[in-house]
């Protein structure tokens, strides 16, 4: 298949990577196997110190279309992840984490629904959640959105308030779309405003005949989802602070969108179709929560403890991976 006309690739694959050696051939191997053959892999390895490097550099030895980058140091995964848009230069651009894997036929059917339906911001697959490459996750209840005719607001309303598994960052995005938002923000959770961010610009197209398939694992950082210290400093390890903000910088977030494209909605528009959610009875705890945690640490600390403490002994520990 011929290059695009500006001399590179259409299609551009970014694969953050941190100590990513369990998983990453098989996340590589199901690029290569596209039957949409335009494409340059970047793979960006956030300093790892296991055998990542070593994997990453034997597939660019096989293919010059894969390109290794690793990074002095690690920044944090919302950093990494933006580095692959960084030092990729596709018309459309696709993140691949190192532990997923897509179907063959990916690639092509997401370009062609792109190619079709030019007011679209991003193409995705039918997601699959496993537990390896041949096992289903049998307690899997997530579907991909579907938001027909809606219009800008309503999508952006629609998004923000998605589950909280968010497999439609990993569809294949315009980078025009991509390069009008700050991509990842450094703060946990920041992919489901990006999300929105993006459905604003532009409508969802689900391919159903494409599979994405997400792997469920106990070391993924969902499984670490009620950790919000690790969280913090694996968004972005510069992070050191001893409590979160995740909420808080969240609300920041969805507060700077609504004011930054007044040529699709305005301000008031976007802020009124989402105020129920982030201003929510729970999500006031939550910022009430974040903001003694912030004033206090130590006497919020120990009293959280304490709740935790009492909590557990009453309710039974449940483990992230349910067979």
């Amino acid at each position: 298949m011929a290059a695009h006309n500006n001399g590179h690739p259409r299609v551009s694959i970014g694969i953050p990577v941190y100590m990513g050696e369990n998983f990453l051939e098989t996340a590589i191997r199901s690029v290569l196997a596209q039957t949409y053959q335009d494409w340059t892999l970047v793979i960006s390895d956030n300093a790892s110190t296991d055998s990542t490097e070593a994997i990453a550099r034997r597939y660019c030895a096989q293919d010059d279309r894969i390109h290794y980058h690793r990074n002095a140091t690690n920044l944090g995964a919302g950093a990494n992840y933006n580095k692959c848009v960084e030092i990729s230069d596709g018309e459309f651009f696709k993140w691949l984490a190192h532990d997923d894997w897509i179907s063959p036929n990916y690639i092509e059917k997401c370009v062609a629904a792109l190619d079709a339906n030019p007011d679209a911001s991003v193409a995705f697959g039918k997601p699959k959640e496993m537990l390896d490459e041949d096992t289903p996750y049998a307690k899997s209840t997530f579907t991909a959105p579907e938001w027909g005719d809606a219009g800008p607001v309503e999508r952006f309303a629609m998004a923000m308030r998605m589950p909280r598994t968010c497999h439609a960052v990993f569809g294949l995005y315009r980078r025009s779309v991509l390069d009008r938002t700050r991509l990842h923000c450094p703060y946990y959770t920041s992919d489901r405003n990006l999300v929105a961010e993006t459905a604003l610009l532009g409508r969802f197209v689900t391919v159903p005949e494409a599979t994405f398939y997400n792997r469920k694992h106990e070391n993924q950082s969902m499984a670490q989802s009620a950790n919000r210290i690790f969280l913090n400093t694996w968004e972005d390890s510069g992070n050191s602070k001893r409590h979160s903000t995740q909420h808080l910088s969240r609300l920041g977030h969805f507060l700077e969108i609504c004011g930054r494209y007044p040529d699709v909605a305005s301000r008031s528009e976007l802020f009124l179709s989402s105020a129920g959610f982030f201003f929510s009875p729970k999500k006031f705890f939550r910022y009430l929560d974040e903001t003694c945690e912030y004033s206090a640490p130590g006497a919020y600390g120990e009293a959280r403890r304490l709740m935790v403490r009492a909590y557990r002994t009453f309710k039974k520990s449940d483990r992230y991976i349910k067979t």
